[in-house]
């Protein structure tokens, strides 16, 4: 009897403690370790539209809401988010990729290249590095993306050149998030009977699937020992029409290749009113094999064509200097040796805006 006494009296004395306690001790015991403002959160961004812009407003309130979060919030938050990143990214699926980076490079990627959402422990530190992944104030997304190469993401993308550097990034944001989803949905049990969340994981698979069809050929052209090392003559200048020239010769512009006497033509449309075009030429051309890319240039009605160069550390600023048959600076070299031999020699005896002759 005294027993059941006891287990009385806690019941006597909150009951005794007033309107004010009840309160308190029943806005305690409903605690949802924000999982109710995290619901709130993903309304907003489904009646928003599913946004790339939408998205970013809610990773950014779900990080906000994460220091309160249990373990199972948590892991709720990690779960929703990436399976909804995946509606943004299928939205700008049918625009250009340069479209697509500038629309998912500050909005969709910053998350999925984070660390997986999970609650605050006290035993474990989270990594200093991930708010570097996050853009900040005022930052464009070519500078973002030159901080992420440069910083958290060296090891991925340093060793590429700025114009490929979106790609290489979307490319990591995508198998990233393959493989969250992919942990996220099978540490949930009650996941495996919900046919949605399999669904979301097959989608991010397709996305991965389908960039690894082009990865590998950008990463090898964007390396930036495929232009010639720039020195003290190569100068910035304002941008030109521009074609590559591949290993065997042949014109690529746009995606499309021309060989042959088709050179001239594809070099006079993209040269269109200018009187110079720039041209990606790998360092290790003969300087026969530039001399012949310049009677093209000029048959297609180019007074002079801007050699592209990288400077030889990271960033690698693109650069440029001039070629012409009928420059001022000679080199005194062979026909036999390369073009990078040729950009050293200008810069020792000339300075920027010298137009190397290659006769």
């Amino acid at each position: 009897m005294a027993m059941g006494r006891a287990h009385l009296l806690p019941l006597v004395l909150l009951a005794a403690c007033g309107k004010q306690t009840i309160e308190v001790a029943t806005k305690e015991s409903v605690s949802d370790y924000r999982h109710g403002a995290l619901v709130a959160a993903v309304d907003t961004y489904v009646k928003a539209g599913r946004t790339p812009d939408a998205f970013a407003q809610l990773a950014h309130t779900a990080l906000e809401l994460r220091p309160k979060m249990d373990r199972y919030v948590g892991e709720e938050a990690e779960r929703k988010l990436i399976v909804l990143a995946l509606e943004p990214v299928r939205s700008v699926a049918a625009k250009s990729r340069a479209e697509q980076i500038d629309a998912l490079a500050l909005t969709v990627w910053p998350l999925l290249l984070a660390p997986p959402i999970a609650a605050d422990q006290i035993m474990v530190q989270r990594d200093p590095k991930a708010d570097e992944l996050m853009p900040k104030q005022g930052e464009t997304t070519a500078v973002y993306l030159e901080r992420l190469c440069g910083g958290p993401l060296a090891g991925d993308c340093k060793d590429v050149v700025p114009e490929y550097q979106g790609l290489v990034v979307g490319a990591l944001a995508t198998r990233r998030a393959m493989e969250r989803v992919r942990n996220a949905v099978a540490s949930c049990l009650p996941c495996s009977s919900e046919h949605g969340w399999h669904e979301a994981v097959h989608g991010w698979e397709a996305q991965d699937q389908l960039v690894n069809l082009w990865i590998h050929d950008v990463e090898r052209r964007a390396d930036p020992a495929n232009w010639p090392i720039a020195g003290t003559a190569a100068e910035v200048i304002a941008d030109l029409p521009e074609a590559e020239i591949d290993a065997v010769g042949e014109v690529m512009i746009g995606g499309q290749r021309y060989a042959g006497t088709d050179r001239v033509a594809a070099l006079k449309d993209l040269r269109g009113e200018h009187d110079a075009i720039a041209m990606h030429l790998r360092p290790e051309l003969t300087l026969a094999q530039v001399k012949a890319l310049l009677a093209d240039a000029k048959a297609s009605g180019a007074t002079k064509i801007a050699v592209v160069a990288r400077t030889p550390a990271y960033p690698w600023q693109r650069k440029v200097y001039w070629l012409s048959d009928a420059g001022t600076t000679r080199a005194g070299l062979r026909l036999t040796d390369t073009l990078q031999m040729l950009l050293h020699t200008v810069d020792h005896v000339a300075g920027p805006g010298a137009i190397a002759r290659v006769d």
